[in-house]
Formats: structure tokens, sequence, C-alpha cells
């Protein structure tokens, strides 16, 4: 699906408060072997998200260096079996440790924003306030179907749900 069908579907969503105010964007650098893709939205031009593949696989690999210590020896033959030994399943499982550590700080990775945008449509607000995705969790609080006193007993688990929170509160105070 083009991006601007699903930025139209998405900004849909938005309070009207924040309509005119917000914006979302998308761009691939064709200039990176792999095309570095990164998603960022704005507030009056102002930009308080931003979700790029490279940095985030910058810092989970970074991460996942100085923690590799302490995962069991890896064998020394890469064969088929590798993928059931004690070394793959912890390191698999350090990795996703440490990405999900890294949504909890802020970072986010542009391939899970993009699929977070095309499943947000199908959800309800229920279940968008409960996601394990912070993206989401955070987006569902500039949506328009959540109401300003479900807002006030909202609790925040990462910067950028505070920072959609601080928006949309300010929004609807104006």
């Amino acid at each position: 699906m083009q991006f601007s069908r699903i930025k139209k579907q998405i900004i849909s969503f938005v309070a009207p408060s924040l309509r005119p105010r917000l914006d979302l964007y998308a761009t691939v650098d064709r200039h990176f072997h792999d095309g570095e893709a990164r998603v960022w939205m704005t507030l009056d031009g102002k930009t308080f998200f931003k979700a790029e593949d490279l940095r985030f696989t910058f810092e989970a690999d970074r991460r996942y260096a100085l923690a590799k210590n302490r995962l069991p020896e890896k064998p020394e033959r890469i064969t088929l079996e590798v993928f059931q030994s004690d070394w793959y399943k912890t390191s698999r499982a350090l990795y996703e440790q440490i990405e999900r550590e890294l949504e909890q700080e802020g970072w986010h990775a542009n391939y899970d924003v993009q699929q977070d945008l095309l499943l947000y449509p199908k959800l309800s607000i229920e279940e968008a306030l409960r996601h394990p995705h912070a993206f989401i969790r955070g987006f569902a609080l500039l949506d328009r179907r959540v109401g300003k006193r479900r807002l006030e007993r909202v609790m925040c688990d990462t910067p950028f749900e505070l920072t959609c929170l601080k928006i949309r509160l300010e929004s609807e105070s104006d």
C-alpha cells in the first residue's frame, strides 16, 4: 500500500484539535545500499517522533556486543543444529530483550512502526491502548476515540506515550 494512503487513513484517527497541526512522513534514502528508511511525526512543523532502522540497529548491536559475554559458549561449527543450541536460544532472547528495552527508552525501528501503521486502523481503541508496541499505545492517545476523562487516567510507560499524552492534553485545553 502506498504511504500516502496509509498516512491519510492514520491522520483520520487523530483528534480534530490536533489534525491541522500534526503530520506524518516517511522516506527511504536510496544512497544506502539497503535503502535506509525513516518515519517521523511533526507537530507544528517540529519533529516529536522518529523511527530509523539504521540508528535502532546500531544501538541494538552495540548493546548486544556489550552483553554477549553472558551467553553460553558458541558452537564451533555452524550447522543446522546451531539453531537448536542453548547459545542460539539465549542469544535470540537477549537480542529481543535489548529491542524491548530500546523501545521502552524511546528508540523505534522504522520497520516495526510501518507494520504498526498498517495494523492500527484494524484495532479497537481498547486494543490499541493495551497493545504491546509503544508506538501503537502512544498514537492511541492522539486518537479522537479517546475522551478527555480517559486521557486524565492514562498511565504512560514510554517517552513516546508521555509525549503524546502531553500533546493531546494541551490541545484539548486550548
